[in-house]
């Protein structure tokens, strides 16, 4: 039973021991790589993927999936750039940005659970929507950040930890917590695992589903939030690829687009294998395109790997 048991906990975190490869073996290949500033901005860049991937994985989880995580964080980081340009204090700027980006995603969630409308198409709307309203709002301009409260919250630092580290590690603790240990992150890996057991156990579906489309909506504004105080900007164009990777954070995390499967812990890790690989790259002198054509190829291995593991449990 012992033996079953560590088995188990080596196969769902087996991906801790790539990424202490993957991180030898890149500063082996490049001497910079292991330096202590690149290694935090290593974990920066991590802090963003992995908290916008936080949502992404609750979704996913219940069986469907939210493609305007990006537009949502994108629009965050520029209206809250806005905000602070036409004075609003910093405290105030954050509340009603994660207000606003928590509302989109309770519109997916409505649009999913109570239009039936399907998840692709719902949050792929809502995308489209939040792109638009970025651009006009901004009309195309970048916006610089001056206030140096909110440039603290992003850049300062805790206990010698940089800020957007530390959001990331309580962030990811808090969901550790509650998907491992309350009825409610039971009950979502429950309706992604089996929908017909979840309703004949009395689990409210619909509600349950919808509260995870609402949260994903937070925890991408959450990560606009941070992107926009680590650049010091608001800019129409950050982020717009994060989408993308927070699906590949998620299923390289073990998470399965059936649905049923992901623990937060080990997307924090698939977050940071994406970005040891881009920061890899970009020392390596390698051009964004060919990271892109990289992503793809992780992602299909990656969604090869979980899929053939989920049909053989």
């Amino acid at each position: 039973m012992k033996q079953r048991k560590y088995t188990k906990l080596l196969r769902e975190y087996s991906l801790i021991l790539f990424v202490i490869l993957l991180i030898l073996v890149c500063g082996v290949v490049n001497s910079s790589f292991l330096t202590g500033s690149n290694l935090e901005n290593v974990l920066r860049t991590t802090s963003n993927l992995a908290i916008i991937s936080m949502g992404m994985l609750l979704v996913v989880v219940t069986g469907g999936i939210d493609l305007g995580v990006a537009a949502n964080a994108g629009f965050a980081g520029v209206f809250l750039a806005g905000s602070l340009l036409d004075g609003m204090p910093a405290g105030a700027a954050v509340a009603v940005t994660l207000l606003i980006c928590t509302v989109v995603g309770t519109m997916a969630g409505f649009m999913v659970n109570y239009m039936n409308i399907a998840p692709f198409i719902a949050t792929l709307a809502c995308s489209s929507i939040m792109e638009g309203f970025k651009y006009i709002y901004c009309n195309s301009n970048t916006i610089t950040i001056t206030n140096q409260a909110f440039l603290f919250f992003g850049n300062g630092e805790t206990l010698g930890i940089s800020n957007c580290i530390v959001y990331m590690i309580i962030i990811v603790a808090v969901l550790q917590f509650v998907m491992a240990k309350t009825t409610y992150g039971r009950s979502l890996y429950a309706i992604g695992g089996n929908p017909a057991a979840a309703h004949l156990a009395g689990i409210n579906i619909k509600r349950l589903t919808f509260s995870a489309y609402m949260l994903s909506g937070f925890l991408a504004g959450w990560s606009g939030i941070i992107m926009a105080a680590r650049l010091g900007v608001g800019s129409p164009t950050t982020g717009l690829t994060y989408v993308n990777y927070a699906i590949a954070s998620t299923v390289i995390g073990g998470a399965t687009l059936a649905g049923g499967r992901g623990k937060p812990v080990v997307v924090m890790f698939g977050a940071l294998v994406i970005a040891i690989i881009n920061n890899f790259m970009t020392l390596q002198g390698i051009g964004s395109y060919y990271q892109k054509v990289v992503l793809g190829v992780i992602i299909i291995v990656a969604v090869f790997f979980s899929e053939t593991t989920n049909k053989k449990r």
